[in-house]
């Protein structure tokens, strides 16, 4: 009986939040961009998806110091997730390298991938009460 339960409350619904929470942190990330497009001297930053997921599943133990009071902040409140410059916009006179297209582009793309994570979750809720009630019988 031991072995079945382990099946049912494995590892994924754990995961899918992880991911989820991580795809929120990129969400923020990105309409900060948008909101400082016009802003001078600003520039774009991203999550490191996929160091923050490695983090998460253990296979990275490093941890970010902060060593000066000048340093930016990159540990969320829940230090799992740090962002990272996105050098991928061309820098304007202004110094900022905002690409307004780009930056909406990619967070049409991250709410999809949310909403898949989500999706999923509920899935695998739907199946653990679908195994309860058969079990009830």
């Amino acid at each position: 009986m031991t072995e079945y339960i382990d099946k049912l409350f494995d590892r994924t619904v754990p995961m899918l939040q992880t991911d989820m929470t991580l795809r929120m942190k990129r969400a923020e990330a990105l309409v900060s961009n948008i909101t400082n497009a016009e802003t001078p001297g600003y520039r774009a930053v991203d999550v490191n998806f996929g160091g923050e997921l490695d983090r998460a599943l253990g296979k990275n133990a490093q941890s970010l110091k902060v060593t000066d009071g000048q340093h930016m902040d990159v540990l969320s409140e829940s230090g799992k997730s740090f962002l990272v410059a996105d050098n991928s916009g061309v820098t304007r006179p202004d110094g900022n390298n905002v690409d307004i297209d780009v930056q909406m582009g990619r967070l049409a793309s991250t709410s999809g991938d949310f909403a898949t994570s989500a999706s999923l979750v509920r899935k695998k809720l739907q199946m653990l009460r679908t195994a309860i009630r058969f079990a009830q019988r």
